[in-house]
């Protein structure tokens, strides 16, 4: 299976580029805080969902 990154990069910058086309530089800015603390609180529940599987398989 080969990874196909220059796709998938191209597919996400276009997106960005239509959700932000219309938008100034500071509500650009905006748009990307508020993304990085979706990803960033994704991210905290992952961790934590796999240091509480860890921690069940240890125990077992």
């Amino acid at each position: 299976m080969a990874v196909k990154a220059v796709e998938m990069v191209r597919k996400v910058r276009d997106r960005h580029y239509e959700q932000t086309k219309g938008l100034s530089a500071k509500e650009q800015i905006e748009f990307i805080r508020k993304k990085s603390e979706e990803l960033q609180k994704k991210l905290k529940i992952i961790q934590r969902s796999t240091a509480d599987n860890t921690a069940q398989t240890t125990k077992v």
